[in-house]
């Protein structure tokens, strides 16, 4: 986000001859700015709770929910949010809500969503898969087949979906800098300059 951006070219202008820039991995472990937990929180439970209007309107939750447990199903969550918060700190560090066009931000949220939406595939293989082909009840080749074929669905409706939260976001973000009383000379929605 810009906040994340300008410190890196904070970063980069503080450097001289004696103190280089900080490297990549420096920048990388700065705190998430609370604009992207904002986002990534609402755009992780709106996706939820889509999910599960989706699976009671079509009569499946209760034998989706007969076979969790609490545990589970907060495990799932929290690697899915985890997800999201990834994704959108990835974009708020490559694009700013303030001054990039929708477009970018919308490819931008189409590539995180299709990243994301693989590595959550995987994740969820990972969990499912490992005890089963160690037990030998699959064949390998059968799980690559799946797993190929999976993950090109997942790229495509992950895509969609970070497209889809991306838009969202920008909406949200507007709104409330229009919405939020203005401090001083800055909108609340903007980062406060140090």
């Amino acid at each position: 986000m810009a906040e994340d951006q300008r410190a890196g070219e904070h970063m980069a202008e503080g450097a001289s001859a004696t103190e280089p820039a900080r490297d990549a991995t420096q920048i990388s472990t700065q705190p998430v700015s609370l604009v992207t937990w904002t986002l990534a929180t609402f755009d992780t439970a709106l996706f939820v709770l889509l999910g599960v209007l989706a699976a009671h309107a079509s009569g499946g939750l209760a034998d989706l929910l007969a076979g969790l447990n609490t545990l589970v199903g907060v495990a799932v969550f929290c690697y899915l949010w985890a997800l999201f918060v990834l994704a959108v700190r990835w974009i708020h560090r490559r694009v700013s809500l303030d001054s990039a066009g929708v477009g970018t931000l919308a490819l931008h949220g189409a590539a995180a969503g299709s990243v994301a939406g693989v590595v959550f595939l995987l994740g969820l293989f990972v969990v499912a898969l490992v005890p089963t082909l160690q037990s030998g009840g699959v064949r390998l080749q059968a799980v690559l087949l799946v797993l190929l074929i999976g993950a090109g669905v997942a790229a495509v409706v992950g895509g969609v979906v970070g497209l889809l939260a991306s838009l969202l976001d920008i909406a949200v973000y507007g709104l409330a800098g229009h919405l939020l009383p203005e401090a001083g000379s800055e909108w609340v929605t903007e980062p406060r300059r140090r």
